[in-house]
């Protein structure tokens, strides 16, 4: 069988990870394979001449990381058109610590028969949102986004967070989050079969939603997947 690919987007901190990592963990590792688009950024090198001395402050101030120009998306459209084939893959590797992509590193991505793809830019571009059998839209307040992106950022490394000042996030989201969103993710919206209104779940550090709220976000899911598809994976 052609694996089934479900496309998640929505805005940055909208909860599409707290979702897409759900669904992995109810269709079983085995059975689904879960591909992170923010492995498909760029390396500094591709992103602006010179930004491979940047410092880390000076990356965020200058290269807008949440336009689709920020990552490789003719790598990452042919990548899952080869998944969709049956094929393996060399998924690239990003360090979100230092803002580059790992030299000369990757991993390898077999097909199972449901493969998610989650990211802000996963529906962005109709070549690549036409590959996927299910789109779905998580929907998020900007303000919860805000809150979730301050939050995610400045906690400390150790404890899940990326340890930024609170005036590093901000600027950022000031300059290129709150734009970007709008001109290439909230637009996917209105193209996916699946729109799912966020809860306000915790989705930062080492908070966790309820069991009752995240079985609440996968059931609708879960219904619009093929029942031939959920009987190959019992089946398998």
């Amino acid at each position: 069988m052609t694996p089934y690919l479900i496309g998640i987007t929505g805005g940055s901190g909208s909860g599409k990870s707290t979702l897409a990592d759900a669904l992995k963990l109810r269709l079983g590792d085995e059975q689904c394979t879960l591909l992170e688009e923010d492995h498909y950024y760029k390396a500094r090198t591709d992103q602006a001449e010179g930004a491979e001395t940047w410092s880390l402050e000076e990356v965020e101030a200058n290269v807008n990381f949440d336009a689709t120009t920020s990552k490789d998306m003719a790598l990452m459209t042919s990548n899952i058109a080869a998944l969709k084939r049956g094929e393996t893959i060399r998924q690239p590797i990003y360090d979100f610590a230092t803002h580059d992509r790992v030299a000369g590193e990757s991993v390898t991505v077999r097909p199972t028969p449901v493969i998610i793809v989650e990211g802000i830019h996963v529906l962005s571009e109709p070549e690549l949102a036409d590959l996927f059998d299910l789109k779905i839209y998580v929907d998020t307040p900007d303000d919860l986004r805000l809150s979730r992106r301050i939050l995610r950022d400045v906690i400390p490394k150790s404890e899940g967070g990326r340890g930024r000042s609170v005036d590093r996030v901000i600027s950022q989201y000031l300059k290129f989050v709150r734009a970007s969103h709008h001109r290439f993710t909230e637009p996917a919206k209105f193209i996916c079969d699946l729109v799912i209104a966020d809860e306000g779940l915790p989705a930062y550090g080492n908070a966790c939603p309820s069991k009752a709220a995240i079985d609440r976000m996968v059931a609708p899911v879960m219904a619009q997947i093929p029942k031939a598809v959920i009987k190959s994976i019992h089946r398998d």
